[in-house]
């Protein structure tokens, strides 16, 4: 029996060591399966962290390639090797911030979206939101610079960078006064700063106060020995002296001064052979022939010679220059628009029917169908010049700046329904709603057009319900219409306890309870405002409508002086109605 037994134990030794090998086996197995997984995982890590590095690097080298092509002039290699950046890193930074500045310089309003896109990075700085507000001013987007400055904190808005910018949207807004502030404070914070002082001379320049004006001579009196800015500051003198209508001959000696720069720019030199044109210097026919010669390099010197020409009344001169050109030349852009123009202002129907019935004018092909819808409506073809012009709204409707363009074009014309209806259609346009509708606004207070400013004001009220002045020119305009007259008294009951020392607000709320047939208080509500208020012609019809209602004798007086007043029709029949009470009233007396 001890020879199985011992048998049956090493056969279990052996079984037990078969399985330790197996374990050991599996072990091992798991381990290298493990490590694998990890060496992997390690190199795809080293692989993408890799790819990263590597992605960086070329970004920051593209970035120092474009930056350097920027400083050198050099577009074209800026602009392959931004394309480049943002092939590698559509997210980058550093390719939105050059890309914004590449289009800025060549007046393409992408530079707004890539400003934008900067500003929407964390990474941003100050400087680039303020770089967002100038480029909103370059493109005339005065509610987009108006967002960017709201943006910055309190520190950045003690540097002399703000201050210059917030004096360009003064600029923008018509402000003069803000401007020169906004500049003085500019200088003061960057005295060595000759860009913001040359913008100071100029605000100085264009100020009413003489000794100001004196100033800002000096200013650019300084600025003209200086090499960098002495073309700048002699320009900044001739515009500034034209706007004043100082004498053409003046102005004549310092852009003659101004051709002799190695910096002056084409641009000068027209500006040079219009004030020969204007004194009759015998020069002028010989400069206008060096000129003809010059444009003929650069298409955007032709186009801007040939406009000039235009608007200074040489078409026929200018139809024979252009005779002389080669055709392939007249079809680069933008030359077939000058010449479209030239043809406009000689009523040459036929021509301009001809120049603008083909062609390539790119991304303004809504321009042609313009020009072509003009020729023909000349030539009393009306069918078809109203087919031409229903595409050229529809060619311009997919852009705002589109529609801008074409706007002033047909308003260059006296097309004023034309402009009108897409002023209509601009407003839909949440970049451009509300300079439309006060484009508009004006428009229909020019034409005394009272339904017409009901329409504009009651969509400004929807978009700017803060504004006082606007619901309290909608309450005023409803109740001379009868339009909605409840919430109209409302409106202007609210506006009027808001700020009651409004003289226009009283006005309005005054009339409101006229309406109402409450004369009495119509009276006290006009009676609160001071005598020079109430010397206000606009202001003195509404106080005459109160007197004549209370049968008061004061009121002819008041309702003469509101005569004068710029009034609305409905307006004027409510001061003739109050007339008429009052003198029936003092027949019954």
């Amino acid at each position: 029996m001890s020879g199985p037994q011992l048998s049956n134990s090493v056969l279990k030794r052996k079984k037990s060591g078969v399985e330790i090998s197996h374990h050991r086996a599996e072990r091992l197995f798991l381990k290298l399966s493990l490590g694998s997984i990890v060496v992997l995982v390690l190199l795809i890590l080293g692989i993408w962290g890799g790819h990263d590095i590597y992605v960086r690097w070329q970004e920051k080298r593209l970035v120092r390639r474009a930056e350097l092509a920027l400083n050198q002039g050099d577009a074209r290699t800026a602009s392959l090797a931004t394309r480049a950046i943002l092939q590698l890193r559509p997210d980058s930074t550093s390719a939105a911030r050059i890309a914004g500045e590449l289009a800025e310089r060549v007046g393409d309003r992408t530079a707004l979206s890539w400003r934008r896109k900067v500003v929407q990075t964390e990474g941003h700085s100050a400087e680039d939101v303020l770089a967002w507000a100038r480029c909103a001013l370059q493109f005339d987007d005065v509610a987009t610079a108006q967002l960017a400055l709201s943006q910055v904190d309190e520190t950045v808005r003690k540097t002399a960078g703000f201050h210059a910018v917030a004096a360009l949207l003064a600029q923008a807004q018509n402000d003069g006064s803000k401007a020169e502030t906004e500049w003085t404070e500019a200088v003061r914070l960057a005295p060595d700063e000759k860009a913001y002082q040359l913008q100071l001379g100029a605000a100085h320049l264009r100020a009413t106060d003489s000794a100001k004006r004196s100033e800002g001579a000096t200013i650019m009196g300084v600025l003209r020995t200086d090499p960098k800015y002495r073309a700048a500051a002699t320009r900044t003198l001739i515009n500034e002296g034209i706007a004043r209508r100082e004498p053409a001959a003046k102005m004549l000696e310092l852009a003659r001064e101004l051709q002799g720069y190695p910096e002056a720019t084409f641009h000068d030199r027209v500006l040079f052979l219009d004030l020969l044109r204007q004194v009759n210097d015998s020069q002028f026919t010989a400069n206008l022939t060096e000129l003809e010669k010059s444009a003929v390099k650069r298409r955007g010197d032709l186009a801007e010679l040939l406009s000039w020409m235009s608007q200074v009344g040489l078409n026929v001169l200018a139809v024979d220059y252009i005779r002389t050109l080669p055709a392939e030349m007249l079809e680069q852009w933008p030359i077939p628009l000058t010449v479209a123009d030239i043809y406009v202002r000689l009523k040459d129907w036929a021509k301009l029917e001809r120049v603008t019935k083909s062609g390539n004018w790119h991304d303004f092909d809504f321009v042609r169908r313009a020009y072509l819808a003009r020729a023909l409506r000349g030539e009393d073809k009306a069918a078809e010049a109203e087919r031409e012009w229903t595409v050229a709204m529809k060619g311009a409707a997919t852009s705002s700046d589109h529609m801008l363009m074409l706007i002033r074009t047909v308003s260059g014309w006296g097309w004023e329904n034309e402009a009108v209806e897409m002023m209509w259609g601009l407003a839909k346009h949440p970049e451009k709603q509300k300079d439309a509708l006060q484009d508009l606004y004006r428009y229909y207070a020019k034409h005394r057009d009272t339904p017409g400013l009901y329409r504009v004001l009651a969509r400004l009220a929807e978009i700017n319900p803060e504004n006082l002045d606007v619901q309290n020119n909608l309450a005023q305009v409803s109740l001379l219409l009868d339009a909605k007259p409840d919430q109209a008294r409302r409106i202007a009951a609210d506006t009027y306890h808001k700020m009651p020392s409004n003289a226009a607000y009283a006005a309005t709320y005054a009339y409101s309870l006229l309406t109402k047939g409450d004369a009495t208080a119509a009276g006290k509500v006009m009676s609160s405002l001071t005598e020079k208020q109430l010397q206000d012609p606009s202001v003195s019809a509404y106080y005459g409508m109160c007197l004549a209602a209370l049968k008061d004798p004061r009121a002819r007086q008041f309702l003469d002086a509101g005569e004068s007043a710029s009034l609305l029709p409905e307006e004027k029949s409510q001061l003739e109605k109050a007339r008429s009470e009052l003198e029936e009233g003092a027949r019954s007396n």
